[in-house]
């Protein structure tokens, strides 16, 4: 009688304490929120914006191209194209960003996008359209490299785990919006028009004129010029001397897991309309699920690193995403293959803000845009690879091959992740969390 009165006494406790937990988070949320400068908020709405776009693009460019008659192969450069771009111009973006105001660049480089997206989606000979995605992806990378140091500019240092964590997932909102739109309006404008090319053609213009509209609040931005500590990037002997170990440790890590996810999350769009012949508003809905589920991961990802240690809390919800990678490699079995999808993205992309956030925090200011170029170099340069082999691979091997190799590297990059990284914090003495050591690393 007892150990039953115990036993329902604790069910809604437990409940409770559940459920007031959630609302703390909520609640802190919320008053970070308030605390968040007037710029940090405008570049989230116009991150937001671009975020569409860029969504749209990624959910249907794919399906668009398989559209046109072009082979998994050829995708896969057009795909490395822009990587390769992004690579080229992160690090004089980088010091160029570190000299000049940061508005008129967003504005020039909103527009470039806008037009490259235009023509990518208007012509079809395979040469030009490498082109264009080269030149669009240099202009998405002075907007991604300018975020992180605007941030820790626009930010105190109780926020900024909260405002990194908002910024990404108010790119995985964006997506959500593009990606369940998206798939819904090419299916509408291919039964207005008869023609699919032209469905996808004009659901892809609509999402550039989105994209468009952040012109408006990246206008309204009040950016002061770079500090003199900021004008200090370079990439002198000194400076790579005594910080070399540094970058290449955070860019290594980097490149191993973008190697990784290019040879297969830019193809899983196709995956699952060649495995499962899937329509694309089915898809899009599932991407809309997916990136729900990473916006969770995300917004969680402080909570975790306040209880884990940032490199702790990357360190295993990675590990934790791998069971879910096997199950989509080899899965035929449709709802199984949507939940792996679904936790897979959830748990791997929770610990992306968390190591941009580290990367920030182990440097000192003056070198805050270069590492972050740097990050963004090595993911790119990384996909400027494995983006163009994914698709030559799944062409000639299938997605199970392909997947596997991914796996095999999630798990090494997260091996090495651990050992570079696992002396740079310690539990707080005198009160919970933990503390940073700089001087670990280097």
């Amino acid at each position: 009688m007892n150990s039953r009165t115990a036993a329902s006494s604790s069910g809604p406790s437990s409940r409770g304490n559940l459920i007031s937990r959630l609302l703390d988070g909520t609640h802190e949320y919320i008053a970070y929120l308030r605390k968040f400068t007037r710029n940090a908020r405008l570049y989230l709405l116009g991150s937001f914006l671009m975020g569409v776009t860029f969504n749209v693009f990624q959910l249907l460019l794919n399906l668009y191209l398989k559209e046109l008659g072009f082979a998994e192969g050829k995708i896969g450069v057009i795909i490395s194209s822009r990587a390769i771009g992004m690579t080229l111009i992160a690090i004089p973006a980088a010091i160029i960003l570190s000299r000049i105001r940061l508005k008129p660049v967003l504005l020039v480089s909103v527009i470039l996008f806008g037009i490259c997206s235009y023509f990518i989606s208007s012509v079809q000979l395979f040469e030009t359209l490498v082109l264009f995605s080269a030149l669009a992806g240099m202009a998405f990378t002075f907007f991604r490299v300018g975020a992180a140091p605007f941030y820790m500019r626009n930010s105190a240092g109780d926020e900024r785990t909260h405002l990194f964590s908002i910024a990404y997932g108010t790119m995985l909102v964006a997506g959500m919006a593009g990606s369940v739109g998206s798939g819904k309006l090419v299916n509408i404008l291919t039964d207005y028009t008869g023609s699919a090319i032209a469905g996808y053609r004009y659901t892809l213009y609509i999402g550039i004129a989105i994209g468009l509209l952040a012109l408006i609040p990246f206008a309204m931005i009040r950016a002061s010029r770079p500090s003199k500590e900021e004008n200090r990037i370079s990439l002198s002997r000194k400076q790579i001397r005594e910080r070399g170990g540094f970058y290449f440790k955070l860019s290594f890590c980097n490149f191993l897991v973008g190697l990784g996810a290019g040879l297969i999350i830019p193809f899983l769009n196709l995956y699952f309309r060649d495995r499962f012949n899937l329509s694309p508003a089915t898809i899009g809905f599932y991407y809309f699920v997916v990136q729900f589920s990473m916006l969770a991961g995300s917004l969680s990802g402080p909570v975790l690193a306040k209880r884990f240690g940032l490199v702790r809390a990357v360190v295993l919800t990675q590990l934790a995403s791998i069971p879910f990678m096997l199950i989509l490699s080899y899965s035929y079995f449709l709802p199984l293959a949507f939940v792996a999808f679904v936790f897979r993205g959830g748990l791997m992309n929770l610990g992306q803000p968390i190591v941009t956030n580290l990367g920030m925090e182990l440097s000192s200011r003056e070198e805050q845009g270069l590492v972050n170029a740097l990050l963004m170099v090595a993911w790119t340069s990384s996909w400027m690879v494995s983006a163009a082999l994914g698709g030559s691979l799944i062409q000639h091997y299938g997605y199970t091959v392909t997947m596997n190799i991914t796996i095999i590297l999630y798990v090494i990059s997260t091996i090495v992740f651990y050992i570079f990284f696992r002396n740079t914090e310690v539990r707080r003495e005198s009160a919970p969390g933990w503390k940073l050591i700089k001087e670990a690393v280097s």
